[in-house]
């Protein structure tokens, strides 16, 4: 029983030994910090403003990410309200004429 006592003292022991024999320089236990990835934007340089703008609704469903949502009576307001994309009569502005579907101001 007792040299089962001392074996286990004695081997309990034995790993701090190796952990504080490693330790020679006082900065051996120094990890260096992980350095943090900085978030970079990307900045898109669109130059001189164009002389025409396209507009319609082929333009609309080209710049959005989901185009169905042209269609959708739910659609999210960010979208749009669909006014933009018709025609309306210069003598009766009350009075739409049509439906913009590819079109080119300048």
């Amino acid at each position: 029983m007792f040299s089962l006592i001392v074996t286990l003292a004695s081997t309990a022991f034995l790993p701090m030994k190796g952990i504080l024999a490693q330790q020679v320089n006082p900065d051996a236990g120094f990890i260096a910090p992980k350095l943090k990835k900085a978030k970079v934007e990307q900045k898109t340089d669109m130059g001189a403003p164009s002389a025409y703008d396209i507009q319609g609704i082929v333009a609309q469903a080209f710049k959005m990410k989901n185009p169905l949502q042209m269609v959708s009576p739910l659609a999210p307001k960010k979208d749009g309200n669909g006014h933009d994309d018709i025609a309306w009569d210069p003598d009766n502005p009350e009075v739409p004429k049509g439906i913009i579907f590819f079109g080119v101001q300048w």
